[in-house]
């Protein structure tokens, strides 16, 4: 995760908030009819985990190829949703989302080994290979939302992201440390640094990115009244928490090249929303 990143991010929104503030519809001047509704512009703020899950294949360096990887990242912002008299929702969420995948395989290789009597073979031996690639982005997801019953709702957007680093780490670590020669003696593998048993034969930026990245979000929450003001048309909330499950549906890949590569996250958010 890039933190500079998110608070450039975050001090530049909440500035633009501060100044559109004072544009806020707030319902109407003079109490409202009995078959009116008022206008609503919520402003918040969320956090939360998304656990991500990987299609298609990502290679490193050397052409190794990684499928069905999975991990965790992060999700953080701010957002902005407007109620109209109608019903209809309309809002934008804007913030950092951190992504991760680790994929793994195993594989088997002749290697030269030599007996205590100094005979040398040929003897397989198992590795396992272990890649994890993770990035941080920027996104802008805007979208409707409209109430189901009570206090949940579901919405549904367009989520448009931009990679801003990207780091590919790959390990090769020796699985098997002891071997049987053909001629029945015993013989330890070496491997590794100093013996440590594992490599690393990448770590550094993802070389096949794409930067730019879109997909679509659906969502359903439930509002959690946390305050209430009294207003021209009765007492109203001003302040909600919102428990949000949000899944993301890749449309572009992260491959610039091959391997069709696409992360879908499930993230679950906590958002905090106000009216003033």
């Amino acid at each position: 995760m890039r933190i500079p990143a998110l608070l450039v991010l975050s001090a530049l929104i909440a500035l633009s908030a501060v100044g559109a503030s004072a544009q806020r519809l707030k319902g109407s001047s003079t109490p409202l009819g009995p078959d009116e509704k008022p206008i609503y512009t919520w402003y918040g703020l969320y956090v939360g985990p998304s656990f991500n899950s990987q299609g298609g294949t990502f290679s490193t360096s050397c052409d190794c190829d990684f499928i069905g990887g999975a991990g965790t990242g992060l999700v953080a912002g701010l957002m902005v949703e407007h109620k109209f008299r109608s019903g209809l929702t309309i809002g934008t969420l804007l913030g950092y989302e951190g992504r991760g995948i680790s994929g793994r395989f195993r594989e088997v290789e002749g290697v030269v080994q030599t007996s205590p009597t100094g005979q040398s073979y040929n003897v397989p031996i198992t590795f396992l290979n272990e890649a994890t690639l993770s990035f941080d982005m920027l996104s802008f997801n805007p979208y409707v939302k409209s109430s189901l019953f009570g206090n949940f709702f579901g919405r549904a957007g367009l989520s448009v992201g931009y990679v801003v680093s990207s780091d590919l780490t790959h390990t090769k670590s020796l699985q098997t440390p002891r071997v049987t020669l053909p001629d029945g003696e015993l013989a330890d593998v070496v491997f590794g640094e100093n013996g440590s048993g594992s490599v690393t034969l990448e770590n550094g930026p993802y070389a096949d990115l794409s930067s730019f990245q879109i997909g679509g979000t659906i969502s359903a929450g439930y509002e959690i009244p946390l305050a209430r003001d009294r207003r021209p048309w009765g007492m109203d909330v001003t302040a909600v928490l919102v428990p949000v499950v949000q899944y993301f549906i890749p449309v572009t890949q992260l491959s610039l090249n091959n391997g069709d590569l696409r992360v879908s996250t499930l993230q679950f958010m906590l958002e905090f929303r106000y009216n003033l």
